[in-house]
């Protein structure tokens, strides 16, 4: 499955670039010095790196809130994810996601484009990435949200892609089986 709709969210996975999807908020991965990626840097501007440098500062399973500079948003989301290997890593990922999802209601975001967080350099197993993002972002619809109504899971390769979507159906079907909440495919 790659979209579904649970209570008032609608969840969708896609394999696209995460600059390159309309949405009110984008996530983006840091480290705790909030040192941007260069191409993303080049495509704010000066405005967020400056805003950044201000900050100084964000624990690992935490996000803080910038301007989007010059990219089509109204806010980024920096996200600092676990390295695998670190301790309490699937702890450290809930909060930051969760966080995101706060954060994005918080600034009355109605969509927010998030990536794998901690997949990839930072190298947090895919199927485990999926199930702790995943259960986060489902729980997070049973909350009042007034604001966020879409949450999109941008996945850089099939496999991600794969190991997402087997993880939503299984939560999905589990959300069906105990009758919570309101599911629609």
């Amino acid at each position: 499955m790659t979209k579904v709709k649970i209570n008032k969210v609608t969840i969708r996975l896609l394999n696209a670039d995460l600059l390159t999807v309309p949405a009110d908020g984008i996530v983006t991965p840091t480290d705790p010095n909030l040192t941007m990626e260069f191409e993303l840097a080049r495509r704010v501007g000066a405005e967020v790196p400056r805003e950044l440098s201000i900050m100084g500062w964000c624990d690992v399973g935490s996000a803080i809130v910038t301007s989007a500079g010059r990219l089509p948003f109204k806010k980024i989301l920096h996200a600092v994810g676990p390295r695998w290997g670190e301790g309490s890593e699937r702890g450290k990922l809930a909060n930051v996601t969760r966080e995101c999802l706060r954060l994005a209601e918080e600034h009355g975001l109605h969509s927010l484009v998030m990536p794998a967080i901690s997949t990839g350099s930072l190298g947090y197993p895919v199927e485990n990435c999926a199930l702790t993002m995943l259960t986060q972002i489902v729980d997070y619809t049973f909350e009042d949200l007034r604001a966020l109504r879409s949450v999109l899971l941008c996945l850089q390769d099939p496999h991600s892609l794969e190991a997402f979507s087997l993880e939503l159906d299984r939560q999905v079907e589990q959300l069906r089986q105990s009758n919570e909440g309101h599911v629609q495919v």
